[in-house]
């Protein structure tokens, strides 16, 4: 490919394209330069993803054109020859194959080759190459030669996003790439982004995390309802001017009231107990419990193991000990069906393989959890399932018509459809692993509002958050956990960014 030198590394022009029911892109025209970090801003199904899918070769766009360094790309083209055109992408949603190890992810489609004919692949130099790669990131800890199924979902992260270094891109893609990440890799990952912008790379970053933007990012493009809206000069502007670009309207953040003040009193009846919880490897005699009405915050950094006691309590995974107790009744859960039966719900930090079936539409998804109710002598009334679907998608502000496939909804929009498979439930007590992953700043709002709502009709809830600031806005008491241990406890009234930051970083117990 020739190079105008003239011309900006990345021109979209009037770009378009249409899902059944959903318009996604609407006519979208901007440009970026080498060496600039650009926002793509946006709250959820505004189009942000489906424009980087088409860019990325993912999706094909209906109309409009797209021009590298001066360039015309052609309409249809695949993501491998995206590849070759300089584009590399980070999805929200992993791409990774759980069954190849660490290196042949990474070099996945391109790999290094001892003989063109018959290809033989040189599996020495790929995990060689893609040592160096995670070394970028300082994550040398991760084993090359280790299949994906092993890891973490943070060391999965991290190695889609050395998938994406070992390309030499001119232009990269980042979706949400430290949703999984700690403090510190994230740290790490800036320091790559900066020395990507010396060499001219042109980076594209959607993240709904405010202050990564102005940290990281030169400016912002804005778009809403699937069009192109405004580019801001991101030292130009704040927080809240921002946001009411994003939504088109003034946004302010409300802290809510609490109900409940210092420890709880002594008469409040517990919904739920866990005692002496444990897996004999990770998880170490955790006991806690839920009162009616009370949404209950666990924090933690990651490797924590609240996920892992999540799915015990749920019995999606085998080989606990302890008690489950549930408004007294001492449970025995060997299968996740079992506890829903149990009145017990989990929302999974994964919605990709574990939340949602991608396949089916939203109103499928919906009362997947519970098909009863929507049934009228074992026959499925689609009355009800309308009902059922309106009420929902009115509540949370779900874009889609109910017969939209649920994968060619934003992710945001898909982590709406399910919570709002859990509230249909019927459950008494719904545990919310990173309810508002990938989920903009109003949309937070919404499902903190359905999480408290739904606790205030006698049920309870559990909160799991990696984000602070996510426990002190929406939770009436926070627990601290740290390698599989239950550390601290706070109170209403002692709930604050610094005293659960204060713990989450402790290494003893309060």
């Amino acid at each position: 490919m020739s190079v105008n030198d003239n011309a900006p590394l990345l021109q979209f022009k009037h770009i378009s394209k249409q899902y059944p029911g959903v318009k996604a892109v609407d006519n979208v025209s901007f440009s970026a330069n080498g060496g600039e970090v650009i926002a793509l801003m946006g709250i959820n199904g505004a189009g942000k993803s489906t424009l980087m899918k088409i860019l990325s070769g993912a999706e094909t766009r209906d109309s409009g054109e797209i021009l590298i360094a001066g360039e015309s790309l052609p309409k249809k083209y695949t993501p491998i020859e995206a590849r070759d055109y300089g584009v590399g992408i980070i999805y929200q949603e992993l791409s990774v194959l759980s069954e190849l190890t660490v290196g042949e992810n990474i070099y996945l489609t391109n790999e290094f080759l001892k003989i063109k004919f018959p290809p033989v692949i040189d599996y020495k130099k790929i995990y060689s190459e893609a040592q160096k790669q995670l070394a970028k990131l300082d994550a040398n800890f991760i084993n090359v030669k280790d299949k994906v199924a092993n890891l973490a979902l943070a060391e999965k992260q991290m190695v889609e996003i050395a998938k994406a270094l070992a390309i030499d891109c001119k232009i990269l893609i980042m979706d949400e790439p430290t949703t999984s990440l700690t403090k510190e890799e994230t740290d790490q990952l800036f320091a790559v982004i900066h020395s990507l912008k010396k060499q001219g790379v042109c980076i594209l970053y959607i993240s709904h995390r405010m202050d990564e933007i102005f940290e990281v990012c030169d400016k912002a493009v804005v778009m809403r309802d699937g069009k192109y809206i405004e580019t801001l000069n991101i030292n130009e502007i704040d927080h809240d001017q921002l946001v009411e670009s994003m939504t088109g309207q003034t946004f302010q953040k409300k802290r809510r009231e609490l109900e409940h003040h210092g420890s709880p009193p002594s008469d409040r009846k517990k919904l739920f107990q866990v005692k002496k919880l444990s897996d004999k490897k990770f998880i170490k005699d955790i006991s806690f419990h839920v009162y009616e009405n009370e949404v209950l915050g666990i924090g933690g950094l990651i490797g924590s193991k609240r996920t892992e006691m999540a799915r015990m309590i749920f019995g999606a995974d085998s080989g606990a000990d302890g008690e489950v107790i549930m408004e007294g009744e001492k449970l025995n859960l060997r299968s996740p069906a079992e506890a829903i039966q149990s009145g017990i719900g989990y929302l999974s930090e994964n919605r990709k393989e574990d939340g949602l079936n991608l396949g089916r539409s939203i109103q499928e998804n919906i009362i997947l959890t519970d098909m009863k109710s929507v049934s009228k002598k074992q026959v499925m009334s689609q009355k009800r399932i309308a009902e059922v679907f309106n009420k929902y998608a009115t509540g949370m502000g779900i874009k889609g018509k109910a017969n939209t496939t649920v994968g060619n909804l934003s992710g945001g929009n898909q982590q709406k459809v399910a919570i709002a498979k859990w509230l249909h439930a019927g459950c008494r007590l719904i545990m919310f692993d990173e309810p508002t992953r990938g989920v903009d700043v109003a949309a937070k709002a919404e499902i903190y509002k359905m999480i408290q709502e739904f606790a205030k009709n006698g049920n309870g809830a559990i909160v799991i958050s990696s984000e602070v600031e996510e426990l002190v806005d929406v939770c009436d008491r926070v627990l601290i956990m740290s390698k599989g241990e239950i550390t601290h406890e706070l109170q209403s009234n002692e709930i604050t960014h610094d005293n659960i930051l204060a713990r989450i970083t402790s290494k003893g117990r309060n």
